[in-house]
């Protein structure tokens, strides 16, 4: 198995994840264009993700569990952060699996993507930088991704992709990166 695959647990099936999870400190590099499926009117691009703190929520399965639950976990916790922040939802599915979360869930805020209907370039750019690509498969994993100004501060892609991320865990520490990062910025100037 090379550097850019690992292996991950999907019920009792082995999966391999292909490409790299970004390390804090990692600059999104990547250029891609993913189509707008819900609560927003332009693509997501990586000049989006560029521009303040932006957490990014990978979902394999909108219909499933474990992706509603990421999504409604992500809208209802993310307030407790001390920094505002833009929640991001990109998925493998359809533009059209989001009309789910908008019928049953219609307080949800953050902006859905689908990878479905992206190029093939943009969508092997978005897996191969987020780490969230499944060899074989359209479908991505679960993935959580906090970014300020382009640059990774926390990424998690769990191991057993029949759960999803821990989401009162990852903001916790989320808080604790970006109070080390705003430590870390008051000592530079003072």
């Amino acid at each position: 198995m090379d550097a850019t695959r690992r292996q991950a647990q999907l019920g009792t099936q082995t999966i391999q994840l292909t490409g790299f999870v970004p390390r804090p400190g990692e600059r999104l590099r990547a250029k891609f264009t993913i189509p707008a499926a819900r609560r927003a009117d332009r693509p997501l691009t990586t000049e989006d993700l560029c521009r303040g703190l932006i957490l990014v929520s990978t979902l394999p399965n909108i219909h499933k569990h474990a992706c509603l639950s990421q999504i409604v976990d992500l809208e209802e916790r993310s307030r407790a952060l001390s920094e505002p922040l833009r929640i991001v939802h990109v998925s493998a599915d359809h533009e059209s699996y989001w009309q789910e979360v908008d019928q049953f869930h219609p307080n949800i805020q953050a902006a859905g993507y689908s990878l479905y209907s992206a190029d093939p370039t943009s969508r092997g750019a978005f897996v191969t930088a987020f780490g969230v690509g499944v060899e074989g498969h359209h479908r991505i994993a679960h993935g959580l991704f906090l970014l300020r100004e382009g640059m990774f501060l926390k990424s998690e892609v769990p191991t057993d992709q029949m759960q999803s991320v821990e989401v009162t865990q990852f903001l916790r520490d989320s808080a604790r990166c970006l109070m080390t990062a705003e430590r870390s910025a008051i000592g530079r100037h003072s």
